[in-house]
């Protein structure tokens, strides 16, 4: 688990208004009480543990689904310039109209291909032989049909779409980096789910929570000690 990391942005083919500039978000997220919700997984409480790093904009072929290779390429780069290990979590921010998938599967973030659209976004990590571990998420582009919040939403769809799912997966990296740390074990519904994928629900509707300067439309995460979904630590 991560007490504490910085985010680097890469933004695939595109600037990073084409996500709403995603790096605000995370930079607020990073100072306010709800990033607090962690602190029972990490055994940390210390504030501004999670900040913003380096971006990086990259350019790369996108005329067919990508597959893991493609998403391994990119993370490469990025974190070979930047730096690896786990004081880093790499945001891979991919256009709209490209699609993804894992390998040899059919599950993919695919909104026109409603058959095999499985997913919104996802976290992993890999070890690299030259540069070894690297923790990072993928961000296929969030306002589409089954992925965006629910209108309206106080910054736009665009913003709070991207805004919901990234603080998902970012969250979930913190408590569950490599997939062997914390899931559901107790609920045959829910085994295996983690904390940002017990609370989130099939509308994509969700109250509106203040972070410092702005509000956002975002899901609630699992307290482990409140036993509920929630956008501020217990007490």
């Amino acid at each position: 688990m991560l007490k504490r990391a910085e985010s680097n942005d890469l933004y695939v083919n595109c600037a990073a208004s084409c996500w709403g500039n995603p790096a605000t978000f995370l930079r607020r997220l990073g100072q306010s009480n709800f990033i607090h919700v962690t602190d029972q997984y990490v055994n940390a409480t210390a504030s501004n543990r999670y900040t913003v790093g380096a971006a990086g904009s990259l350019s790369y072929p996108t005329v067919a689904p990508l597959g893991d290779n493609d998403l391994l390429q990119i993370v490469h780069a990025g974190a070979s310039a930047i730096g690896a290990g786990y004081g880093h979590v790499y945001h891979i921010f991919l256009p709209k109209g490209v699609d993804v998938c894992f390998t040899g599967t059919s599950e993919c973030y695919s909104p026109n291909n409603p058959s095999t659209f499985a997913f919104c976004a996802f976290h992993a990590s890999v070890d690299f032989s030259d540069i070894g571990h690297v923790l990072f998420t993928v961000e296929p582009y969030q306002n589409v049909d089954g992925c965006s919040v629910a209108k309206p939403s106080p910054n736009g769809a665009l913003v709070d779409s991207t805004a919901d799912v990234l603080s998902h997966e970012l969250i979930e990296t913190i408590t569950d980096p490599d997939g062997d740390a914390w899931w559901i074990t107790n609920d045959l519904d829910l085994f295996f789910a983690e904390i940002g994928d017990v609370c989130q629900n099939a509308t994509f509707d969700y109250a509106v929570s203040n972070l410092p300067g702005r509000n956002y439309e975002i899901q609630p995460e699992y307290s482990n000690q409140a036993h509920a979904c929630v956008y501020t630590p217990p007490k």
